[in-house]
């Protein structure tokens, strides 16, 4: 049964990381719900995003895999439901 998923990752900052994470996504036919993107506000070269997606949790599970297996990307953290998601966008947005 589908359900949504919120998925945290920190990668480098590269023009084409964005591009590539999007990309595993849409092979395995996961909808992106929302998206928010972030830079670390103490080095301009490493960055976040985070993720609400509607899949089951398998599927979430070998998307992380795969995101995993990006060279940018340092640490991808999969959770179920929308609760994370919003707590982690108003902590970003009350930074800024």
């Amino acid at each position: 049964m589908k359900q949504d998923f919120t998925i945290q990752l920190s990668s480098e900052n590269n023009f084409s990381v964005l591009n590539r994470i999007i990309n595993i996504l849409n092979r395995r036919r996961v909808r992106i719900k929302k998206l928010m993107g972030f830079e670390d506000e103490n080095d301009f070269r490493k960055g976040g995003i985070i993720l609400l997606v509607h899949t089951t949790a398998d599927l979430a599970e070998k998307c992380k895999r795969q995101l995993e297996k990006l060279i940018e990307v340092e640490d991808v953290n999969v959770q179920e439901g929308m609760a994370q998601y919003l707590e982690l966008s108003e902590r970003i947005v009350d930074v800024d």
